[in-house]
């Protein structure tokens, strides 16, 4: 089972925090992350939790890692996470704010797990499912409301048809689905996945989500500018242009939009900023188009948290003892809702 090991505070805990946690079976820290509110500079009733599948990334030791992700190319695969080390990660950052006296408003707002950190959550699917029903019932046990779980995948397809009927009949709050798209033409380029599963393969899985849960998957566009991943020899935009190439690929019906920055990290390249005004043009013209659109801005800017994490560093600061007990509490809590 994975151990609390310290954290640090993203802007100084005005945003969040991220979590490092140890295992003797991984050389380096299995990360996560928990925001007291899910969306950035929104006063939101919700505290969004980003948690990891993996020590790393599967994709590396296949040579397909993401080249804008700081965890598949800074971190070796260490392995699979099972769906208690999964569910722990959830469990024991609920009770840091359930039981954090400096900030109370946490102690009852609704809460979202996505799960985005370490790993690609497509190939640990068999374990995420189980993961998100033994929160669900320890959150019904701690009196704790589930927003929702987000899902996500950077286009897995067996991993999506396996979703798609849990939610059928298998899953007992809701779970969305979060697909990591980014590019059309030129994904390969970014994402070699791209080379395994196509675009038009995922997307036909995609697709099916709609009619089964009559919810709108979200489709996920970094708005990278003048990315350069390091050693690679090219230049990508999500110009105007190339996001409309993206969303020809789409239908409105089927879908909705999430258009978030990129923290570029001196890791894995250089970018330059977005420019608002272009951010402001692409949601009008999503909006033309008849999708249903959103932008994010990114949390940890300041830490350079490329894709939400730090590349398993060192924490800054140590677990309490405070935090100890309260591992106790989830490791109990695990123990006696494991039905499986």
């Amino acid at each position: 089972m994975l151990n609390i090991v310290g954290y640090d505070l993203l802007e100084n805990g005005n945003e969040g925090i991220r979590y490092a946690w140890g295992n003797d079976r991984f050389r380096n820290y299995i990360e996560s992350a928990a925001f007291s509110n899910r969306s950035k500079g929104k006063n939101e009733n919700i505290c969004g939790y980003t948690t990891s599948v993996s020590s790393g990334c599967i994709l590396r030791t296949m040579g397909q890692q993401c080249l804008f992700c700081r965890t598949g190319n800074d971190l070796p695969f260490g392995g699979f996470l099972s769906y208690k080390e999964i569910a722990k990660q959830n469990v024991f950052m609920v009770l840091t704010d359930m039981y954090c006296t400096d900030h109370l408003e946490l102690a009852n707002k609704k809460r979202e797990f996505a799960y985005m950190g370490q790993g690609e959550p497509g190939y640990s699917y068999s374990q995420v499912r189980l993961a998100i029903e033994l929160t669900n019932s320890i959150m019904k046990e701690l009196g704790q409301k589930v927003h929702r779980h987000i899902f996500a995948t950077c286009g897995i397809p067996e991993a999506i048809k396996s979703y798609s009927d849990d939610l059928k009949n298998y899953y007992s709050e809701k779970v969305t689905l979060h697909f990591s798209l980014h590019a059309s033409s030129e994904r390969s380029l970014l994402m070699p996945i791209n080379t395994v599963y196509p675009l038009g393969e995922v997307i036909e899985a995609v697709n099916t989500i709609y009619d089964i849960s009559k919810e709108k998957p979200c489709i996920g566009i970094m708005l990278f500018n003048k990315f350069c991943p390091k050693g690679k020899g090219f230049v990508y935009t999500n110009s105007l242009q190339n996001v409309i190439e993206i969303l020809k690929c789409l239908d409105p019906k089927k879908c909705r939009l999430s258009f978030c920055e990129y923290n570029p990290s001196p890791e894995l390249g250089t970018a330059e900023e977005y420019p608002h005004l272009q951010v402001t043009q692409l949601l009008d013209y999503a909006f033309t188009m008849g999708f249903e659109a959103k932008s994010f801005s990114s949390f940890g800017v300041e830490k350079q948290t490329a894709c939400g994490m730090l590349g398993g560093k060192e924490p800054e600061k140590k677990a309490s003892k405070k935090w100890i007990e309260l591992e106790k509490m989830a490791n109990d809590l695990i123990a006696k809702y494991d039905t499986f």
